[in-house]
């Protein structure tokens, strides 16, 4: 063999490394103890929403729940980020933001045709107000709920909850059932958090639904999971949008 084939074939005989969704040892450790603090996360988020109001004084009692529910996601975020990185999860395509901003606005509008089928209090999409004024802190919570609860939540249901529950089944049930059960599973636990955390209206369980079963299809589609953050941030932004539009001119 030349000295000039001899690059070649060590390329040809080097492995690919596999991605997140192939196995591999990039999610050797996101397994069924990474998936159990996960879930005992969502416990300590819902006690901690409720018991905010006993720990903390009534004007930052929200920011107080607030804190505990991030803090409850982020610790096992980074206890999983730190173990390992699955391999492709983080990276980024100039598409994913095409799927985001498209299924984040259908999906916006699914929501508004189930909120305005219900017999609710104030018509969608608008909020309570005093003088056709937004809330006070109106501004402060559309730029929180936009931009830092949405990434958290998908590193968290998408990342942490969705790859360690494939990992963990992938080898006993195969691919395609971890992968649906994967999302399954992601996305009850994405509902059953909110409902905890603090009870919602049918219409938006319906939505919660449907939002973490889209992000959830994304991510275990792509092995990316931008295309899951940003249409939740597509999603909760035009929510808040549309409240502050709807609000005004009422």
């Amino acid at each position: 063999m030349s000295s000039l084939d001899a690059p070649a074939a060590r390329h040809r005989g080097r492995r690919r490394r596999r991605l997140w969704g192939e196995g591999g040892s990039s999610v050797a450790r996101w397994d069924a103890e990474m998936l159990g603090w996960a879930v005992c996360a969502v416990g300590v988020a819902a006690i901690g929403a409720h018991a905010a109001p006993l720990l903390f004084p009534v004007e930052t009692a929200s920011g107080g729940a607030q804190g505990i529910v991030w803090t409850s996601m982020a610790v096992p975020v980074a206890l999983a980020f730190a173990r390992s990185r699955p391999r492709g999860l983080l990276r980024f395509r100039v598409i994913d933001l095409v799927y985001g901003v498209v299924f984040g606005i259908l999906l916006r509008l699914v929501q508004g045709a189930v909120a305005g089928s219900g017999d609710g209090a104030a018509p969608w999409p608008s909020t309570f107000s005093t003088d056709g004024e937004l809330p006070p802190a109106f501004i402060v919570d559309a730029v929180v709920g936009s931009l830092v609860t949405p990434p958290l939540e998908e590193l968290f249901f998408r990342g942490v909850v969705l790859v360690s529950v494939f990992a963990v089944l992938r080898r006993g049930v195969g691919g395609v059932a971890a992968r649906i059960a994967a999302v399954a599973l992601s996305t009850a636990l994405f509902v059953a958090a909110h409902e905890l955390t603090a009870p919602r209206d049918p219409s938006d369980l319906v939505s919660l639904t449907l939002l973490g079963v889209v992000a959830g299809v994304f991510t275990i589609g792509t092995g990316r999971m931008w295309p899951a953050v940003v249409v939740h941030v597509v999603f909760n932004a035009s929510g808040f949008a549309l409240v502050a539009a709807g609000t005004i001119l009422a």
